[in-house]
C-alpha cells in the first residue's frame, strides 16, 4: 500500500551531504582481532569507506591487524580513516583536563608511529565528554568529535568554534538488557534509518562494534567470524550504494555538504515510520513508487 500525503506538502532545502559514514569502534589487538580484520576487509572489498576508532594502549602487538590497517590507510578509494578512541577506553570525564589531554596525545603518538597518520577525529569512549574534554580536544588539534546523538550537545552536523560535531545516529545491532547479546536489525530497517537520518541531520553515522560480527559461544563472543552477519553487512553496503547514498569517512562529510532540495513528502513519510504508522517496507515502497512514476528521481533525494 502506498501512502502519499493528501494535503499539499511544500518542498524544502537544507544543507546535506546525502551520505553515510560507518564508524567501527573499539579497534584493539587483545580481543576479536580476526573479526576486526574481516570487517575492515569487507568494506575494502566493497570499495566502501570506513572510519575506525583505535584504542591507543592496546594496539601494536598483533602484526596481522596492524599490517592490514597500515596497507589500507591513506588511500583515497576506498578511504580508511583512523580516529582516536582513548588510551585505555576510559571515561574521559573522570580525569582532569591535563590528564585528558595526555591520554589523547599518547594515543595520537601510538597511531602516528604504527600507521604514519595523525588522527583529526576523536571518538570519546562511552560517549561522555565535558568542558575539559573539549579544551584537551583543542590542545591536540582535533577537528572532529563523534559521540552519540543522544549525548552530544550538537543535534545535527554543525561547525562552531572550528569543531565539527558528527554524532553517531544509527546502529546495525542493539545491545539490550544485561545479557551482553547484540541483537541485529534487518538491513531494510537500517537502510530506512539511514535515509531518515539524512533527511533529519543531513548525514547518517552508523556505529558498529567488533562483537556484532563475532560468533557467540555460550556466554561470550569468540574470535570467530559470524559469516551470516558479515554477509548481511556486504548486502547492506550494496543496498546503500544502489539507493544512491554515498559511503564516506567522517572527515569527508564536510566536503560533501551542499545545499540540497528535498520533496516535501519526505518528512511526512519518515515521521509516519518513526511513529509506527507505516513499516520500513512501506517507506521503501513509497520511495520506489514515486521514482518509478517519475514524480521524483533518486538524484533528487540521495545522490
Amino acid at each position: 500500500m502506498i501512502f502519499i500525503p493528501a494535503y499539499p506538502v511544500l518542498a524544502y532545502s537544507k544543507t546535506s551531504c546525502q551520505c553515510v559514514s560507518f564508524r567501527l569502534d573499539d579497534i584493539q589487538d587483545y580481543w576479536l582481532d580476526s573479526v576486526q580484520t574481516k570487517i575492515i576487509d569487507t568494506f575494502h572489498q566493497k570499495n566502501a569507506s570506513l572510519t575506525i576508532g583505535v584504542i591507543g594502549n592496546h594496539i601494536g602487538q598483533d602484526f596481522k591487524l596492524v599490517h592490514d590497517v597500515k596497507t589500507k590507510v591513506g588511500k583515497t578509494a576506498p578511504a580508511l580513516e583512523i580516529a582516536n578512541h582513548g588510551w585505555n577506553h576510559e571515561d574521559f570525564t573522570q580525569f582532569s583536563r591535563d590528564q585528558q589531554g595526555m591520554l589523547m596525545k599518547n594515543t595520537n603518538g601510538r597511531i602516528s608511529t604504527l600507521f604514519g597518520v595523525t588522527p583529526s577525529a576523536f571518538i570519546p569512549p562511552f560517549d561522555t565528554i565535558n568542558s575539559d574534554t573539549m579544551i584537551a580536544f583543542f590542545e591536540n588539534n582535533f577537528k572532529y568529535i563523534s559521540a552519540d546523538v543522544s549525548q552530544d550537545n550538537s543535534s545535527s552536523f554543525t561547525k562552531s568554534a572550528q569543531v565539527y560535531h558528527v554524532p553517531g545516529t544509527a546502529q546495525i545491532s542493539n545491545l539490550t538488557g544485561n545479557d551482553n547479546i547484540w541483537r541485529h536489525y534487518d538491513n531494510q530497517h537500517v537502510l530506512v534509518k539511514i535515509m531518515s537520518d539524512i533527511n533529519k541531520y543531513g548525514y547518517s553515522m552508523v556505529i558498529m562494534h567488533p562483537p556484532e560480527f563475532a560468533q557467540r559461544i555460550q556466554s561470550h563472543y569468540a574470535n570467530n567470524v559470524d559469516a551470516t552477519q558479515i554477509k548481511n553487512l556486504g548486502l547492506l553496503i550494496d543496498s546503500i550504494k544502489k539507493s544512491g547514498i554515498k559511503i564516506v569517512t567522517m572527515d569527508q562529510i564536510p566536503s560533501n555538504m551542499q545545499s540540497k532540495h528535498y520533496p516535501g513528502w519526505l518528512n511526512a513519510v519518515f515521521t509516519w515510520n518513526e511513529k509506527g504508522m507505516i513499516s520500513d517496507k512501506q517507506v521503501l515502497s513509497n520511495v520506489n513508487y514515486l521514482i518509478d512514476k517519475k514524480v521524483i528521481t533518486s538524484s533528487t533525494m540521495f545522490k
